[in-house]
């Protein structure tokens, strides 16, 4: 990985020294290292990931409870199985933050799901979410002005002055999954039908999620921080640092940086960036030649943009005219309401397939109190 970064630093470096853009053949070459650096930084964050994921899953074969039925069910694999079969009507687990690979808690139907979340929904991990075991409305205050303060001299009236205080409200939006499971496939225990249901439903259901909190409209589903940006949040790329740079340049995005409120810039603050524009900006440098991106070189460690980590959005815009393909966001001022996931069965749906349909509900909404925690870029006309 580290070569492969170096090789492509020095082909940036010898393009800049020249002031022109790459050749045909260049071009090839810094596609192919920046695939492989992908694919290696992918490698390396999965082999961590699957440690922690094995050590789950070794905690949870240790501490797994014989039943002596399907009904007395002790753990998610056996009410799984017992809502499955029909034994037990529905079901519902409890979404919680994931454990660290020392944790001797085992690993729950949900923590699939929540495994799914966090990779297919980029602002999930960070966000700061808000777990409740029923549906109703949700009131989350914003200030929207400050009140004043002044320096008196003694004996003079203090003036007050209020606040304004606005809210945001957030809702249960339903989404739904449906598994096919074969009644074999169902009876067999050898199965780890906990992560087969949790994983394909959780990969369906985080995909739908993610492109909500991202572009999401706010009716009947979460409110998009993208859409949450409006016109007043925007910053629109003008590609002053350089006359070969196509949409946006280095320049644009240290101004997107630094436009976000100080108070938001620290180490919860990251970058949202489309595919599209992941390659453009490792080409990107300052003013010195230095590129402003910075690979994670160990494992667990992430790449960073500026100092922020980044955070590839597949559901971004391609980077393209007046597109909106790179974002800085404070995490945690995003909100996430979630409730816990409730899993149903059918037997007559697919019965003539000997086919049980398990059915996954997750139940979330989304929305930013403070807009001022986040910039979206607007890319320049070509």
């Amino acid at each position: 990985y580290r070569n492969d970064w170096e090789e492509a630093k020095a082909l940036l470096a010898k393009a800049t020294d020249e002031k022109r853009e790459f050749t045909p053949e260049e071009e090839e070459r810094w596609a192919k290292l920046n695939d492989a650096m992908s694919d290696k930084k992918s490698k390396m964050d999965s082999v961590e990931q699957n440690e922690e994921r094995a050590a789950k899953i070794d905690a949870l074969a240790e501490r797994a409870l014989k039943v002596e039925n399907a009904v007395k069910a002790d753990n998610d694999a056996d009410v799984l199985r017992a809502v499955a079969l029909g034994e037990k009507r529905s079901a519902k687990f409890d979404i919680r933050a994931l454990s660290s690979s020392s944790s001797t808690v085992p690993v729950s139907f949900a923590d699939f799901v929540v495994v799914a979340l966090t990779a297919g929904n980029s602002v999930y991990e960070g966000a700061t979410k808000l777990r409740t075991a029923t549906g109703e409305q949700i009131t989350v205050p914003r200030l929207t002005a400050n009140q004043s303060a002044s320096f008196i001299a003694e004996g003079n009236q203090i003036t007050p002055t209020d606040p304004t205080i606005s809210s945001i409200t957030l809702y249960a939006n339903k989404i739904a999954a449906l598994t096919l499971l074969s009644n074999e496939l169902i009876r067999d225990n050898a199965v780890n039908i906990t992560q087969l249901v949790g994983e394909s439903a959780g990969n369906q259901i985080a995909f739908l999620a993610g492109s909500a909190c991202t572009l999401g409209t706010g009716t009947t589903q979460p409110l998009g921080f993208v859409t949450a940006a409006g016109n007043a949040q925007l910053s629109t790329a003008t590609k002053s640092g350089t006359v070969t740079s196509t949409f946006f340049d280095s320049l644009d995005v240290i101004t997107l940086a630094y436009s976000l409120q100080p108070m938001y810039r620290n180490a919860n603050t990251e970058w949202q960036v489309a595919s599209t524009a992941m390659s453009k900006i490792r080409k990107l440098q300052d003013t010195t030649g230095q590129p402003i991106w910075t690979p994670g070189l160990v494992v667990g460690q992430p790449d960073t943009l500026l100092g922020f980590r980044v955070k590839e959005n597949v559901h971004m815009a391609a980077v393209a005219s007046a597109s909106k393909s790179v974002a800085i966001l404070h995490a945690p001022s995003y909100y996430i309401r979630e409730l816990p996931i409730e899993v149903a069965s059918s037997t007559e749906f697919r019965f003539d397939y000997a086919q049980t349909a398990v059915r996954t509900l997750y139940a979330v909404d989304g929305n930013i109190p403070d807009v001022t925690a986040l910039r979206v870029l607007v890319s320049a006309n070509a």
